[in-house]
């Protein structure tokens, strides 16, 4: 990780030949304050399926979910709705110091998008949502995949997420990860090239996209980020979670900035 890297260089490594910035990293403080969110509302979810289990989940941590998750329905236990943080904690992260330096370094009018379900939008609600993924579980990684493919199924009345005029950045952020065992792929250059691309529906009927040729392992880089430590990538990167080779459940936040496109951007 570049610490020295200013914001010029984070922009030329997203919108270069890169197409991502692992040279971004929230405070201590911050962290921290995610930190506690999710674990509240992990715990308070876990409350409210099977009382009668939160104490051996509380008494084991986060990171030690995955020892105890055969007692609750993990696969339904956790659905995107279920990890969304709440509306007032997301809008008080939308004035921590990282978001206030991303929103400069995008520009004016930067903000983070509303929360986006298959079912629609949830407007005057920043997008700051969670992810969990159990050692081994192959089941909790998703397909290799661009944002822009979600963008395109999303939106309402067959119309994109975002207009022509906008772009996005995601902002995939380390909460609990053990570098170089779990984490983020991506593709370096990815975003310069066109893939093919097929559309399978999931159990709740949405279509669901993914890379639809194939990918030489070589070409997938694992990034070894340590926690409080942010991949930054454009709406084009082909990217996907890594099957958890480390001992702990990995967790990472994810959310979305939406800005208008320029001559640089």
């Amino acid at each position: 990780m570049n610490t020295r890297a200013t914001d010029a260089d984070i922009l030329a490594d997203i919108f270069g030949e890169a197409g991502y910035s692992t040279a971004f990293s929230i405070g201590a403080d911050e962290l921290a304050f995610l930190r506690t969110a999710i674990f509240g509302q992990w715990i308070e979810r876990i409350r409210a399926a099977c009382p009668e289990h939160e104490h051996v989940f509380r008494d084991a941590g986060l990171e030690h979910y995955h020892r105890h998750a055969h007692l609750v329905a993990h696969s339904t236990l956790w659905q995107k709705e279920s990890r969304v943080l709440p509306r007032e904690t997301a809008i008080k992260i939308r004035e921590f110091d990282f978001v206030r330096r991303l929103t400069a370094m995008f520009g004016a009018g930067t903000r983070i998008s509303d929360v986006v379900l298959f079912s629609g939008t949830v407007p005057d609600y920043p997008e700051i949502y969670w992810r969990l993924v159990r050692p081994d579980a192959t089941s909790d990684v998703g397909a290799m995949h661009t944002d822009r493919w979600f963008h395109r199924v999303q939106g309402q009345n067959g119309a994109e997420l975002f207009g022509p005029d906008e772009r996005t950045v995601k902002m995939w952020l380390s909460i609990h990860t053990e570098p170089g065992l779990n984490g983020l792929y991506v593709v370096p250059g990815s975003h310069k090239r066109t893939w093919r691309v097929e559309y399978v529906n999931g159990a709740d009927g949405y279509p669901r996209p993914r890379l639809d040729e194939p990918l030489a392992e070589s070409e997938r880089l694992l990034l070894p980020v340590v926690p409080g430590q942010a991949v930054l990538f454009g709406e084009n990167l082909l990217h996907g979670g890594a099957v958890n080779a480390g001992s702990k459940s990995r967790v990472s936040v994810e959310m979305t900035f939406v800005f208008k496109r320029t001559g640089l951007l």
